[in-house]
């Protein structure tokens, strides 16, 4: 497996992944506006802007050429977004995926502490299982369930 900075054509590829795996494994978790504004966060143009800015940053898990997983890292300490294809969970794509944009975030800034998730309610026990740390219970904003976690470096 390799994990490789994406750019160009690969953002597009990393958010037809991200789609996939959310309506297979998440949207059910949602009411119709919470769907919405994942769709919306995860626009094409809003997405590239974000990358062109040095806000967002994209790795993704291959196998031989197959991209079977994607993180995005924001503002150099947050998990955005972390999907790994259904049939690929459970097999350590997602803790190389993270271990990725950890090292990322730490090159960027050596002095970092931890690193944040918004978790989903399917999210969650994967999180707490690579470490991570609820801190406060489950909430919504815009439709969207999450509850916000830290991983102390």
């Amino acid at each position: 497996m390799q994990i490789c900075k994406m750019s160009g054509r690969q953002i597009n590829q990393a958010l037809e992944l991200i789609r996939k795996v959310f309506d297979e494994c998440d949207k059910e978790d949602y009411e119709d506006m919470g769907i919405l504004s994942f769709y919306h966060f995860i626009r094409r143009e809003q997405i590239e802007e974000r990358v062109k800015s040095g806000e967002m940053v994209f790795f993704g898990a291959y196998e031989e050429s197959e991209l079977v997983g994607v993180i995005a890292m924001r503002e150099g300490f947050h998990v955005s977004l972390l999907f790994v294809e259904k049939k690929r969970q459970r097999q350590g794509i997602g803790k190389k995926l993270i271990r990725r944009g950890v090292a990322y975030c730490l090159e960027k800034n050596p002095q970092l502490k931890a690193i944040t998730v918004s978790a989903s309610p399917k999210g969650k026990r994967a999180y707490e299982a690579m470490g991570f740390r609820a801190l406060t219970p489950e909430q919504e904003k815009q439709g969207m369930r999450f509850t916000p976690m830290r991983l102390e470096l």
